[in-house]
């Protein structure tokens, strides 16, 4: 059997470079890892398909944000193919910030894409002591190389987003749900009912993290990646006999953008 890839699926207007520590730390250990892309989808519906054509076959999927409420729907739609779940700084709600989404998407429309993410959107990303140069100006450029469209897309996939509290009691996958303490965009007790809520999922919860763990505490989140691919998923076959998803390192491996 073909071992399953590892699918790192961006948060909102992030790129690649969200995952660059994760990435390159677990490639070093043999895995072979892919960071999605959403193309043109304006539904979360639409990006969990066009995440699922990127990868055939079985699958691990860690998504941050909006991206692991995308995951959440690849394996609504495709369950028997995810081995693993990462959960990073995410919910499982419907949105509530609507209002707030179409005076940002006014501005963007208008020509204010790097003002909104420089004073609307990147501060409240980061904990307070992370907010390094390096880091504000790394969030910048991965929304201004987006662009206006994609900001529309995402927008509106958010906005029109179903809450996915049905789903969870059916996950039974190894599953990681991250947090961070300083997170205000989704803060700890969004991953408490998650994490409640998925059968014999783990919760970890980094201090002094806010919304951005991957790039704030990139090392913790890479350990707590590895804890969860050295769990055996478990599956049945068409024929009823049970299937282990163990994710593990490959002498040939790829890693793609």
């Amino acid at each position: 059997m073909t071992e399953p890839k590892i699918m790192f699926l961006p948060g909102f207007m992030c790129d690649e470079r969200l995952f660059t520590p994760q990435v390159q730390a677990l490639t070093a250990d043999g895995y072979d890892c892919r960071v999605a892309t959403y193309g043109n989808a304006a539904s979360v519906e639409r990006m969990a398909k066009t995440v699922l054509d990127q990868a055939p076959g079985r699958i691990a999927l860690v998504g941050l944000s909006m991206g692991a409420i995308v995951a959440l729907e690849a394996y609504r739609q495709a369950p028997d193919r995810i081995t693993h779940l990462a959960l990073l700084n995410t919910t499982a709600r419907a949105d509530a910030a609507g209002q707030v989404r179409k005076e940002q998407l006014k501005r963007v429309v208008a020509g204010g894409l790097k003002t909104v993410l420089r004073e609307e959107l990147k501060p409240q990303y980061l904990s307070l002591r992370n907010r390094t140069p390096d880091r504000m100006r790394l969030l910048e450029a991965m929304g201004l190389r987006l662009g206006n469209e994609a900001f529309l897309q995402q927008t509106m996939a958010l906005t029109i987003r179903k809450a996915a509290f049905d789903l969870l009691p059916q996950i039974n996958c190894p599953t990681l749900v991250l947090a961070g303490t300083d997170d205000i965009v989704c803060p700890l007790d969004r991953h408490e009912e998650i994490a409640d809520a998925i059968p014999g999922a783990d919760l970890n919860i980094l201090k002094d993290c806010g919304h951005i763990s991957t790039l704030e505490q990139p090392e913790r989140v890479a350990d707590a990646l590895r804890q969860l691919l050295k769990r055996p998923s478990v599956r049945l076959t068409r024929n009823g006999k049970a299937e282990l998803g163990l994710v593990k390192p490959s002498t040939v491996f790829e890693c793609k953008n």
